[in-house]
């Protein structure tokens, strides 16, 4: 089964949910590594720490066609947002391979 990984507020956090990065407070201090399988004292531990989001992985229930039509979409917003950019410079070319490469995830 593919996994999908999301940034959600710590708030939507479960017990039972994988952190699929390392839990940080806003000194990007680690508080919980990466792997971790989140406890109701870890819930407590990122309220108590101000953890604002959380990056968890999640099983992906989409059909591959689900998949697909959202990747599709996603570029095409990237497309939009950059389309009056000149992608001849490195800078420019740069942002948006890094902005289609996070929204196609």
């Amino acid at each position: 089964m593919r996994n999908r990984i999301k940034y959600i507020p710590t708030f939507e956090a479960t017990v039972g949910m994988v952190l699929a990065e390392a839990a940080q407070d806003r000194f990007l201090r680690n508080i919980l590594p990466s792997g971790h399988r989140i406890s109701e004292e870890n819930l407590h531990q990122l309220i108590a720490h101000q953890v604002e989001l959380i990056c968890i992985s999640a099983p992906d229930l989409r059909s591959d066609e689900e998949i697909a039509s959202a990747a599709s979409s996603s570029a095409k917003r990237v497309l939009d947002t950059f389309e009056h950019a000149d992608l001849s410079d490195p800078v420019m070319s740069a942002l948006f391979n890094q902005v289609l490469t996070y929204r196609s995830a």
